[in-house]
């Protein structure tokens, strides 16, 4: 009775992670990434109404990535280092940066959005398009045109931009500078 459940037991182990390898590969090989840029690539993918932006470090170093801004002491993060080119089903191309609307106005302490990327890891994080803007649209949003519209994500690193008297040494971190856009995800409407 014991070998039984001892059997069973891992054969249960034995399934489990080798679904979950499986699974795991079979999402990393579905997933399209743009073109790396200094051991830097990025991926756009949808998600049913929300959109997912992976940061891929292909490199055998270590790169550390300034997404945007941290408020309340990294209880809300705002990636505005990224934005989207959208062109919409009639043509139509315009540049839409990261302003997510619920956090209009900051009152309060502002930190740089920090993401250490060891060598071959992986950061994602998930967006909506109503988290968008064109300044030379005031446009709030990406509205989706009935036929195929295209969204591709873009990101630029910077150095530190937001340091605070507690913090001085964040301008010394070996942050990466570089320029990189995802893949071209097709949106049918």
């Amino acid at each position: 009775m014991k070998r039984t459940v001892l059997f069973v037991t891992a054969t249960i182990c034995f399934v489990i992670t080798f679904s979950s390898v499986h699974a795991s590969r079979q999402s990393s090989e579905t997933i399209h990434w743009g073109q790396p840029n200094d051991g830097v690539q990025m991926s756009l993918t949808s998600t049913g109404s929300k959109l997912q932006l992976a940061f891929r470090n292909i490199s055998d170093r270590d790169v550390t990535l300034n997404l945007g801004a941290m408020m309340a002491n990294g209880k809300v993060l705002l990636p505005n280092n990224i934005s989207l080119n959208f062109r919409d089903a009639q043509g139509k191309t315009r540049l839409f940066k990261f302003a997510d609307k619920r956090y209009p106005a900051v009152a309060g302490r502002l930190d740089d959005y920090v993401v250490p990327l060891r060598a071959g890891s992986t950061y994602t994080l998930q967006v909506t398009l109503d988290q968008f803007w064109c300044y030379e649209t005031k446009e709030f949003s990406i509205q989706l045109l009935p036929g195929t519209n295209y969204l591709t994500a873009q990101y630029e690193g910077t150095a530190a931009k937001l340091v605070n008297l507690d913090m001085p040494a964040i301008k010394s971190m070996n942050f990466w500078l570089g320029k990189v856009q995802s893949n071209t995800l097709t949106l049918d409407r």
